[in-house]
């Protein structure tokens, strides 16, 4: 920009003059003295802009067909000085704003752009100028350009401009240009505004535009590029080709760049967008189904999903403010390489996926919530099959691990979406309260523990040793349960898991650090316990407020409600989806097929034992007496051998004499009278098990025979 000049003193002067522009007033716009100027300035393109002058012959004959100005209203309807005015008078629905060379005739020059504007119902002239004026600004200095560069020229005979677009791609350098519309706003502001500093021009959609002009950023506004306001309560803002075209265009494609010029289109560079809280309103209370539904993103997922394709085209598209600090030292440095553009586009692939599977996820209860009567197809709620035809699974991670179950073995950690700490300890991401980083050995054993533990009554202690129970004991203290429980297997408990279902106080926590413990899972731990166990500080301590008060039930609405530890695993290349062992087992409804009753000391063990064997690897057998787990055989080939296994166990670690009235829980049916044979040798008086063998009668005979009781679940309890 050479010159500012006016036929009177205007803001514009002003303006130009403090930028260090060179300004002109030409009284009454006297054509030789502005002609004088105009080439005094060397002046190639005189632009128009709010000049209420005609210009005169010698002006003309000297800038012919460099002249332009802008109008507006859509010529050659409404020309003259009150086109906005008449526009409104006449009731049309689409006005606009055109660019025209100017000539001899008043408002009918050649038309080089023009660009439609809807008039909104309720539209004054200053509403209705406002938006035509934002897309003037757009249009304007793009038809200077295109002159500038030669690319503009009169079909001789006719009033027909052509574009050369060639050319205009040729030379018209292409501008910065960013498209923002976040609903996560966080470091909007320092991002936008360095990118203004940087020469970009911001274009933005309704909150994002707000907060922008609040920080007193330059914007521009989606609807004035598309021409057309807001539709249906904003649910369309961005969805228009001159969006899209400009965001699709492959740079490298001279046929695209030559189509955006040729439509007036100006491409973008950067997309920044991320997406509605859909995530956040699920959590609101009392959010319906229709306002939950307002909050699915459409136009969002459109933008990223088009950036992301033509990130080889040039295209930058930013999903989280995590990634404006390296962008903008991008942009800086010169330019997104290639590298970064790509890790972008998959991440944001990957942002849009999680997005559509998170809603695929809570929908069809949601809708069940609200009275939709959803036919019986698989994967719906009320289908005689739970299961869909493509499962999708949208996990955050958490973290990397140093490895996973082998040193040689990589691994990370995940969370689902939306889960609470009803589903583990480990549900929501949060990290432990102290010690080294959790392994993923740790992970699966806290997991473990903390799930019998949830099984555990009043003060508890369990203690896991490969997802596998080797100590546990119910007892009034925790102080109590805790000794009880190492007393079970001491050497097995050396670098274990423990799960406490109580608050751990100081008397517990000098007790924990008196061996070597990877992990302890409890609701809470006081103070001095802190202070304890913080001579510890490797060890890892987690909480799990279910702990206290067990787990409730989780009723499963949609296969994916179903967060427990089992559901979903991967086998021989295949991925096993199925619901997890989470039932509660009630002994009010275990029938007794035996002559003898179980007495109540029985009752309350093989209660225990029952909770027990249900955590540990099949086949499993877990013996129990005086509210203490004394002996477990798991992951065994034989039930036989599992029996025999624990009961080696009881005796080496508690001496034969705790064997003397122990109970025994089985995991599942015993297939012959072996293994109860074994127990019954070593004093067990008293068995649960699911029952179901084609050889019941002859087992149920052989406990008869011994005076021992057994009761039955009719539920078995694998655990591979």
């Amino acid at each position: 920009m050479v010159l500012v000049f006016g036929d009177r003193p205007c803001p514009a002067i002003d303006w130009a003059a403090g930028e260090g522009i060179a300004t002109a007033i030409v009284d009454g716009g006297e054509d030789a003295a502005l002609a004088r100027t105009l080439r005094d300035a060397e002046v190639d393109v005189i632009a128009l802009g709010g000049y209420m002058r005609i210009v005169g012959p010698r002006v003309l004959e000297a800038y012919r067909d460099r002249i332009l100005n802008a109008h507006p209203s859509l010529l050659p309807a409404f020309p003259g000085a009150h086109a906005v005015r008449d526009a409104l008078a006449h009731g049309v629905t689409v006005t606009g704003a055109t660019v025209h060379l100017v000539d001899e005739t008043l408002d009918g020059g050649p038309i080089v752009l023009q660009g439609a504007v809807a008039v909104e119902p309720g539209d004054d002239m200053a509403s209705l100028h406002d938006r035509i004026r934002a897309l003037e600004h757009g249009l304007l200095p793009r038809a200077v350009a295109l002159v500038l560069a030669g690319a503009v020229s009169v079909e001789a005979g006719s009033r027909r401009v052509r574009i050369y677009a060639a050319r205009a791609v040729a030379r018209v350098p292409p501008p910065r240009r960013a498209l923002l519309s976040v609903s996560d706003k966080t470091g909007l502001e320092p991002f936008a505004s360095r990118l203004v500093a940087l020469g970009w021009e911001l274009v933005s959609t309704g909150g994002t535009a707000r907060a922008l002009r609040a920080a007193g950023l330059p914007v521009t506004d989606v609807s004035a590029v598309t021409g057309v306001p807001e539709l249906l309560d904003g649910r369309v803002k961005t969805l228009h080709p001159r969006i899209h075209a400009g965001i699709l265009a492959d740079g490298r494609r001279a046929e695209h760049r030559e189509a955006l010029a040729a439509a007036a289109v100006d491409p973008f560079a950067l997309v920044v967008v991320n997406l509605y809280p859909f995530a956040e309103a699920l959590e609101r209370p009392g959010i319906g189904l229709d306002e939950l539904i307002e909050e699915i993103d459409i136009g969002g997922p459109t933008l990223i999903r088009a950036g992301a394709k033509n990130h080889r085209g040039g295209v930058t598209v930013v999903t989280s403010p995590e990634r404006y600090g390296a962008v903008l030292e991008s942009v800086e440095g010169g330019g997104v390489p290639d590298g970064l553009r790509a890790a972008l586009a998959i991440e944001a692939f990957t942002h849009t996926a999680a997005y559509d599977a998170r809603i695929a996820e809570e929908l069809p209860c949601r809708e069940l919530d609200a009275g939709v009567s959803l036919p019986a197809e698989p994967g719906l709620p009320g289908g005689a099959d739970p299961y869909p035809a493509r499962l999708v699974l949208a996990l955050e991670k958490v973290e990397t691990l140093r490895y996973g179950e082998n040193p040689h073995q990589p691994a990370a950690r995940y969370r689902r979406p939306g889960a609470t700490a009803l589903q583990g300890p480990f549900a929501t991401g949060e990290l432990p309260l102290q010690g080294k980083a959790l392994s993923y050995n740790n992970v699966l054993d806290a997991s473990a523990a903390v799930a019998a533990g949830r099984l555990l009554r009043g003060p508890a202690a369990g203690i896991v040793k490969h997802t596998n129970p080797c100590g546990a004991a119910e007892r009034p203290t925790l102080a109590e349960a805790w000794q009880a429980a190492l007393a079970g297997d001491p050497v097995s408990a050396y670098g274990g898991v423990v799960a406490l279902t109580r608050t751990v106080d100081r008397a517990v926590a000098e007790a924990l650090v008196a061996i070597f413990l990877e992990v302890v899972a409890a609701p809470g731990y006081d103070d001095e316990a802190r202070q304890v166990l913080a001579a510890k500080p490797n060890l890892r301590l987690v909480v799990d407020p279910y702990l206290a008060t067990g787990a409730p039930a989780t009723t499963s609405r949609g296969l994916l409600r179903v967060d427990y530890d089992g559901s979903i695993r991967t086998a021989g290349g295949a991925v096993l989806v199925g619901a997890p062992d989470e039932l509660p087992d009630d002994q009010s409804g275990w029938p007794l097929l035996t002559r003898r009753e179980p007495t109540a000391s029985e009752r309350r063990d093989l209660d225990l034992a029952w909770r027990l064997v249900r955590g540990a690897s099949s086949n499993a057998i877990a013996l129990v007496r005086d509210g203490r787990l004394i002996g477990l055989g798991s992951g065994q080939t034989s039930r036989v051998d599992a029996a025999r296994q624990a009961i080696d166990k009881a005796a080496a670690i508690s001496g034969r004499e705790a064997l003397d009235g122990a109970v025994c829980a089985s995991d599942a049916f015993f297939p012959f009278a072996d293994a109860v044979e074994a127990c019954l040798e070593a004093g067990v008086r008293a068995f649960v098990q699911p029952g179901g063998s084609i050889r019941d009668a002859e087992i149920i005979a052989t406990a008869d025979r011994a005076g021992a009781a057994m009761l039955i679940t009719a539920r078995r309890h694998f655990r591979h």
